[in-house]
């Protein structure tokens, strides 16, 4: 499941849209300073569709009707919804997402 949007926020005007990709266990609110070029800002994860609407709507100004449906490709997004984030990371050099060398996936503290 994938989501677009066109972004309209005054605070955060480098935002030029979002999408919302649907993960094995929640969502990725990704934002892009380009979507044609893969330009991502940043991504946050949330439980559901509806909480990662709710976040585009009040801090990107995404009206809830201007949401469009992506069709679902075997792109690297596609790659990222259907395996499991943490294991991975993407190297840019080859254009992949590649096991990572860390074994540790636990949280760390942010104390």
């Amino acid at each position: 499941m994938r989501l677009w949007a066109k972004a309209n926020s005054q605070e955060l005007p480098n935002i030029e849209s979002i999408l919302i990709l649907g993960l094995t266990d929640g969502v990725l609110l990704i934002r892009y300073f380009s979507f044609s070029k893969r330009q991502v800002e940043g991504d946050h994860w949330y439980p559901t569709v509806n909480e990662a609407k709710r976040d585009a709507e009040q801090v990107y100004g995404v009206q809830p009707t201007a949401w469009l449906a992506i069709r679902d490709e075997k792109d690297e997004l596609y790659q990222l919804s259907v395996m499991p984030i943490a294991g991975y990371t993407f190297d840019a050099e080859s254009a992949e997402w590649v096991p990572s060398e860390s074994t540790d996936y636990s949280p760390k503290s942010r104390h």
